[in-house]
C-alpha cells in the first residue's frame, strides 16, 4: 500500500511537530501544550522552538497544514491509481487507513479539532476536509455514471462520505483487526451514497 509522501521539513522542525501531535494526544488538546514540554519531548533545548516557530498556535497551525497537504496530495494520488471499472473505497480508504496508523498522533489531534473549540486549528482541519471533497466532486465527475450528477447533490453526499471515513479511520485505528470488515462499510457507504446521488440529479431533472 503506498504510503503518504515525507513532509520535507528540516530535522528540528519535524522532531518538534511529532512531539506536539503526541504529548497533545496524551493531554487531550493541543490547547495545554507547554513550549518546555514540547521541546524536552522532541529532545531538543527549547530555545530551538524559536528557530521554527514564532508560538505553540504556529506550530499547530504547521503541523495541521503540513499533514492535510500530504492527505490531499496522497488521496489524489490513490484515486488516480485505481483502474477503469474498480471502486475507489477500497484502494482509497485502504490508503488512509494505513496513513492514519502511521500518523496515528496527528490523525487524532485532527479529529479532535474538528470538533473542538474555534480556532486557527480547527479552521485548518475543516478547511482541509473541504479541500478534499472539492477534489473528490472533481474526479467522481469524470466518471460516466455520474458526469450528469447534480454538483449540489454530488457534494453533499461526499461530504458526508468523507466524514464518515475519518471515523472509520478512528475505528481501524482502534481495531485494526477489522479492516476489512471496516473497507466493507465504505464501499457500501460510497455505493449507496452515489446511487443516491444518481437518483436524486435524475428526480431534480
Amino acid at each position: 500500500m503506498r504510503k503518504a509522501s515525507a513532509s520535507i521539513l528540516p530535522e528540528g522542525k519535524r522532531l518538534l511537530l511529532a512531539a506536539a501531535a503526541k504529548l497533545s494526544v496524551l493531554q487531550g488538546s493541543p490547547h495545554t501544550l507547554v513550549l518546555r514540554e514540547v521541546a524536552r519531548e522532541a529532545g531538543l533545548n527549547h530555545n530551538t522552538f524559536y528557530r521554527h516557530f514564532d508560538d505553540m498556535e504556529s506550530m499547530m497551525r504547521v503541523m495541521a497544514e503540513d499533514f492535510a497537504a500530504q492527505i490531499r496530495q496522497g488521496v489524489r494520488d490513490a484515486r488516480a491509481s485505481v483502474q477503469p471499472g474498480a471502486p475507489f473505497s477500497g484502494i482509497v480508504v485502504g490508503w488512509l487507513f494505513d496513513v492514519a496508523r502511521q500518523n496515528a498522533d496527528i490523525f487524532m489531534v485532527s479529529l479532535r479539532e474538528l470538533h473542538g473549540p474555534a480556532g486557527p486549528l480547527r479552521d485548518v482541519v475543516r478547511q482541509s476536509l473541504a479541500d478534499l471533497a472539492t477534489d473528490m466532486c472533481e474526479d467522481l465527475q469524470q466518471l460516466p455514471e455520474l458526469r450528469a450528477a447534480k454538483p449540489e447533490i454530488l457534494r453533499s453526499a461526499v461530504d458526508l462520505l468523507i466524514r464518515n471515513t475519518a471515523w472509520l479511520c478512528l475505528d481501524y485505528l482502534q481495531q485494526p483487526e477489522q479492516r476489512q470488515v471496516l473497507l466493507d462499510n465504505a464501499h457500501e457507504a460510497f455505493s449507496s451514497a452515489m446511487a443516491g446521488v444518481i437518483a436524486r440529479s435524475n428526480g431534480a431533472k
